[in-house]
């Protein structure tokens, strides 16, 4: 079973060992980022295998809204770091208790983060040509 730890991030964080971040204000709360922002928490690893397992578990209960609930505040709405790693813990359990339901699952996941990406891509790609269009008809 892997562990992890999870801390408010602050601008001097460094870690040695494997990690990533998750939001902590917004809509988006919990969504698990590469780099850090000001509005995170910090989870570190055991190991680069424990990494990802959280990271993807994070982005799967992003996904699902299971962060949603937990959210606190009227104008500005924001996770506890309890209630963050109390969600992460329970995805933890399910996800281990069926681990082949759960990697399945996973592979569709990032397959279709792939396909999501690759959309996103193509679609400012057609707004460059619009552009390029209009700017040839009134700008020559």
């Amino acid at each position: 079973m892997h562990t992890f730890q999870i801390k408010t991030y602050n601008a001097g964080f460094s870690s040695a060992r494997p990690h990533f971040f998750i939001l902590s204000k917004g809509l988006n709360a919990g969504k698990p980022l590469d780099t850090p922002c000001p509005n995170c928490f910090a989870i570190t690893t055991e190991s680069e295998e424990a990494r990802n397992f959280y990271f993807w578990l994070s982005y799967g209960l992003w996904q699902a809204q299971a962060f949603t609930p937990h959210l606190t505040g009227s104008v500005v709405p924001f996770i506890r770091i309890g209630d963050a790693r109390a969600v992460l813990l329970a995805g933890q359990e399910k996800a281990l208790k069926d681990r082949g339901k759960y990697l399945k699952s996973l592979a569709l996941l990032q397959y279709f983060e792939k396909k999501a990406k690759i959309l996103q891509k193509q679609v400012e790609l057609v707004k460059q040509v619009k552009r390029a269009i209009m700017f040839r008809i009134l700008l020559e």
